[in-house]
Parts: structure tokens; sequence; C-alpha cells
């Protein structure tokens, strides 16, 4: 009866040896639970030598890379980067992630084997990641050390102002601001325990590693020169990184205790120190650890951190596409549509797609095991991909930014017109919607959800109120148009999803449109073009530094493509390095000449000023020329390439010429020839 059917669908079959990809899975699977990662004696030169059991644990990098994403994405949607200082608790807050990953990739590459231990260490790293993605919410390194006291009591002040009647909301911003207070403690303190527990973690692993190195058998001559009166720790390469560790996690904990529940200006302060100078000796540990002082060492596979390295530089490429795309939905969601913003998506996903061609275009170093070239570079990589990073983010901004600038054309022709019309009627004429027949503001207010025959009841409300007052009050009419303008405004950056964050100017926005229009000292021409300018420079200040983070990229790839290659092994890769270096420091040089760009965006008739900067922000223009610079950059190593090809073909067909005339008969030559 066919066998049964084939003993009961399998379910009683032994295992056999007929199915290759069952018992390939099974044997990879059946793993120790902790396995030595070294043979049983020294080499020549003292450094341990690795077993052949496989290191690779099958899917654990993914998920610790996966973690990584998390704790990256949070940290990306947490910390948006705006000002200079926003930058400053990016990046200061990106080196305690990138230091967790790089410091573990740098043990597994040596020390990890396939066994139970080295993937339960994963899984509690990531914990560790997870953990530390808690707490990215609004992070900001510079909290309790700069003085942001006088703009926190007017914004206080503007708030009570603009709410002195309301029983409701007023309890609600105290709480709100007891919550802003709240949440930097909690930030650094669960930083500071998580760091902690990372380092203990990895204390751990080195031990184990420490362990089994150990067991291995001495050089003779080494061990026979021993004093014998005086102790020396066996492969003090171990104990460099354990003590560093351990020094590290003690300076994390201690930070733990400092910051406590009333941190002063001196205790976040030394938050600095305890936080990042126990990096810097685990840094130099490395260093130290493979120097040849010691014996005992372990070097680098300069292979596996190269593969690491490029898995994280995506993982960062992919966070950064995401805040990329959400600046193309704000730009399809604009009334302002068209051909120019299909432009602006095509140099932002150019740009993207030139970063990524760059850095994979970069030629792979030689297998080689000088341990500090490999470790010099890999731990550069923190600084490019940093530049990375600050470079993506800022793409991101320079999309909302000239987003709202195009936005904010609406209320401020708005504002022109009517006060044009206001000129042209004379004082106390009522205004009409078939005023504004030869302007297309109509059409543009209601594409924002506004309707032009609401707004001019209310601001006639108020010339009959200016004029029905003894002696009338002749700025009325236009601080009524300027009260409802600023209304305008908040619409428009709600139908952007762009509503501003920054807390003095809430409190001036709401402080302006609470009021009425006869309170001359909230509403007026001054508070208005500060409230406009705000809006605008907080979303595009990234325009001050984009062009020097997208120089900067180019540097640092030059510069970490030197310290992969160093010395370059032909001329062809010194001029892609040379380009790149040269490129990138002239965009930063270029930069430079815009830092003392003026702060007065709008003129008097309310149009974008003609500062250069300000212009090209407004008006969607930053990212094409950034997107030519890294194009053209990309031909010259287009080139390059293929001039290195055509001249290695060169070489190779004469060399097989010649070979072919040595291993031939020489053709006779006759006295005519």
């Amino acid at each position: 009866m066919s066998s049964k059917r084939s003993s009961w669908f399998s379910f009683t079959k032994p295992p056999s040896s007929g199915h290759p990809n069952l018992a390939e899975h099974r044997r990879n699977s059946n793993v120790p639970f902790s396995r030595p990662p070294f043979q049983q004696s020294l080499d020549d030169n003292g450094e341990l030598q690795m077993n052949d059991h496989p290191a690779e644990v099958p899917y654990s990098d993914l998920l610790l890379e996966i973690a990584m994403t998390t704790t990256f994405a949070s940290l990306t949607d947490g910390t948006p980067i705006f000002e200079v200082s926003n930058v400053a608790s990016y990046l200061s807050f990106f080196a305690l992630v990138w230091w967790i990953w790089a410091s573990q990739v740098a043990y597994n590459v040596r020390f990890r084997r396939a066994d139970w231990m080295h993937r339960f260490f994963v899984f509690l790293q990531f914990f560790i990641f997870c953990g530390l993605a808690a707490f990215t919410h609004e992070f900001n390194i510079t909290s309790g050390v700069v003085d942001d006291t006088q703009e926190e009591n007017e914004a206080d002040a503007l708030e009570r102002e603009a709410f002195q009647d309301d029983q409701f909301t007023l309890p609600f911003l105290e709480g709100q601001k007891y919550r802003d207070n709240l949440l930097p403690k909690l930030n650094f303190k669960g930083v500071s325990i998580v760091m902690a527990l990372s380092r203990l973690l990895l204390l751990i692993q080195y031990s184990v590693a420490y362990y089994h190195a150990r067991q291995v058998k001495d050089i003779p001559q080494a061990a026979t020169s021993r004093k014998p009166h005086r102790w020396h720790p066996r492969f003090p390469s171990f104990v460099v990184h354990i003590l560093s560790l351990l020094f590290s996690a003690i300076c994390f904990f201690v930070a733990y205790a400092v910051i406590g529940h009333n941190p002063d200006e001196d205790d976040q302060i030394a938050k600095f120190v305890l936080w990042y100078f126990p990096l810097l000796v685990e840094v130099a540990a490395h260093f130290v650890a493979i120097s040849g002082r010691y014996k005992g060492w372990v070097h680098y596979d300069s292979k596996l951190i190269s593969e690491r390295s490029a898995t994280v530089f995506v993982i960062i490429l992919g966070g950064g596409l995401d805040n990329i795309t959400k600046g193309f939905r704000l730009i399809v969601g604009n009334v302002s549509f068209g051909w120019q913003s299909l432009g602006i998506i095509f140099c932002g996903v150019l740009i993207f797609l030139l970063l990524f061609a760059l850095h994979f275009n970069t030629p792979e170093p030689e297998q080689s095991k000088r341990s500090l070239r490999v470790l010099g570079a890999f731990f550069f990589q923190f600084f490019y991909l940093s530049a990375v990073i600050v470079n993506l983010e800022a793409i991101s901004a320079m999309l909302q930014a000239g987003t709202i600038g195009n936005g904010l054309d609406i209320p401020l022709q708005f504002l022109r017109d009517t006060q044009q019309i206001m000129e042209l009627k004379g004082f106390g004429r009522s205004l009409n919607e078939s005023d504004y027949m030869y302007s297309n503001i109509a059409k543009q207010l209601t594409k924002e959800g506004i309707e032009l025959g609401i707004l001019l009841p209310e601001i006639n409300s108020w010339i009959d109120n200016a004029t029905s007052q003894n002696p009338p009050d002749y700025n009325l009419p236009y601080n009524a148009l300027l009260w409802m303008d600023e209304e305008i405004i908040e619409i428009v950056l709600q139908n952007l999803d762009s509503s501003p964050a920054d807390d003095l100017l809430v409190a001036k926005m709401d402080a302006f449109y609470s009021s009425l229009p006869n309170n001359y000292t909230l509403v007026n021409n001054q508070t208005f073009n500060d409230i406009v300018e705000s809006v605008i420079t907080m979303n595009a200040t990234p325009a001050l530094w984009f062009y020097g983070s997208g120089g900067a990229f180019l540097v640092a790839l030059g510069l970490l493509s030197l310290l992969d290659h160093w010395p370059a092994r032909d001329k062809f890769e010194w001029g892609q390095i040379l380009s790149r270096l040269s490129l990138g420091s002239t965009i930063i040089i270029l930069s430079s000449l815009d830092l003392q760009s003026s702060r007065n965006i709008l003129t008097d008739d309310f149009h974008y000023g003609d500062s250069r900067i300000w212009f090209l922000a407004t008006h969607s223009l930053v990212l094409p020329p950034y997107a030519a610079a890294l194009l053209v950059e990309h031909i010259i190593e287009l080139v390059l390439l293929r001039k290195a090809h055509s001249y290695s073909e060169t070489r190779s067909s004469v060399s097989e010429t010649g070979t072919d005339r040595v291993m031939g008969s020489p053709k006779p030559v006759s006295m005519a020839e």
C-alpha cells in the first residue's frame, strides 16, 4: 500500500541524507554553548591563531543591524536638525549609538564564533539598542548648559497674555512645561544607564574570550624568559580591553548618579566628560592592544569590517531616504505644485543616488594584516557617516523650506493686494470680492480651504470700528489686515504639516492672533514681520550649512579612501582621491561666503529679499547646484575608471605581444626593411 503511504506522510520517517538542504540546515543549527575561538598555540609573531570553526552566526548580524536601524530612525524622528545646536545634539547621540555598534563589530570580527553564547549576546545587544531608542525624543545635549531662561520667560509671558481668560489652556501649558523640563533629565539618566549596561555586556564577552585565550600554549622561549618573582598577565591585550570597558562602565554609572533629580550646570558639564572621555579611552585601547607591544593579539579582518560598514551605510541612507520622501509628500501637497516641483523632486532623488554611487564606487582595499591602518579607517568612518547623516537631513530640511516658502506666498500676496486696494479706495471704504477681480488670490486661498468672502467681512468690521472712533484710528484697518493674515499663515502651515515646534515662535503666534487688532503692543507690523521671518528661518536655516555638509561628505569620503588605500595603488586612484578632496573643499569654501548673509528675509513690501542663500531656500533652488556638483564628481570618477581600464588593457596587450615574440621564432629582417 505504497509503503504505508510513505510512513504516514513522513511522520515516522527517520532522518535521511536524501534531503541535502534539510541536512545542511540541521548541521548549521547544531552548535555548542561555547566554542573556543583560538588554536592551541601562538604563531611565531606572538599572535593568537584562530581556529577553523565558522565565525558567522547566521542572521545575527542582520538582527543587530535591525536594532540599530530602530534606534537610528527614532533618533531621526525625535531630533530634527535645523540649528547648529540641533546638529551637535544629533551627532553627540549618534556617537553613542555608533560606538555601541562599532565596538561590538570590532569584537565580532575577531572573537565571535557560531555558538549559543554569542547568540545570547546578540539577543541582549538587541535590548540595548531598543532601550537607547526610548531616550531619543527631543534629545538636546546642551540642555542645562546653555541658558535659555530668557526665551522661556518671554514665551511664558506671551502665552499668559494670549490665554489670560482661558481657565483650561493655562493649566495645560503648565503641565506641558513641566514635562518639557523633565524630559532632558530622563533622557540623560536613561542614556547613562543603557550605555553602562552595554559596556558591561561587552566586558563579559571580552572576559570569556580572555578565558579561552589563557588556555592557549605560550611560546616556549617567552615562557622561560619570565621573571619568577614578578607577576605578568598573560596576553595583556585582553586586559587592556577589559580595563577600558570597566572604566567606561563606571563612568556611565557615575554620570547616572551625578545627573540625579535636580542637576545644576556643573553636573551637566561633568556629563560631557563622563560620557565621551571613556569612549576615547576605549578607542585608544583598541590601538594599544594591537600595537605589537604585547603577544596574544588578534588582527582585524578588513573584509568583514568592510561588509559591516557597507551595511550600516545602507541603513543610514535608508533612514535619510525616509525623511526625504516625507519632503516629497509636502511638495505634492503644496498648491504651487508644478514643473518646478518635479524638478526639485528629481534633484533630491539624484543626490541620493549619487551619494550611494560615490560610496560604492570606491575600490575595496587589499587584504592586509596591517591592523592599525584597518582599525584607523574603521573608526574614521564615524566622521564620514556623520557627514552623510547631516547631508541627508539637510536635504529633507531644504525640501520642507522650499515648500513653506512657496506656501507663504499666498498670505503675503493677500497682504500686498489688500494693502494696495485699501490705499486706492481710501480710508473707511469697505472691501468687496470684486476688488480682487484682477488678482488670482481668491483662487489660491480656495485651494487652502479659505474663502475670500469670509475674510473680508472680518476686516470690514474693523474698518467700521476705525471710522466710528473720534478721532478716527487710521492704523486700525491695516492692523486688522495683519491680524487676519496671520490666521492665513497658520492655516497654510497646518495644511503643509509644518506647524512650528519652537516654543517662543508658537507663543508669538498665539499672542498675535488671540489679541485684538487694536492691541498695538502685540499686533503691529514689526511683530508680524518677526513671525513670518521666524517661520522661514526655523525651516530654512539649514541652507546656511547645507553646502558645507555636502562638501564635508566629499572630503570625508576622500580621506576615508586615503586611509583605506594608503599609499594609493596607482595614479588613477590618486586622481579619484584628490578629485574628492578638491571639489569638497571648494564647496565648503564657497558655502562660507553665505555665513554672514542678512537675516532680513522680507523687504518692506513683503517680498522675499535678495540675499543669495535665502533666495535659494525660499524658492526651492538649494538642491540643484549641489546635485550638479555631485554629478560632475561622478563623471570625473567614471572617466578615471575608463582610462584606468583602457590603460590596463593596453599594457596587458603589450605584455602578451612581447611574450609571443619571445616564445615564437624571430622573423628574419632584410636590409631593405
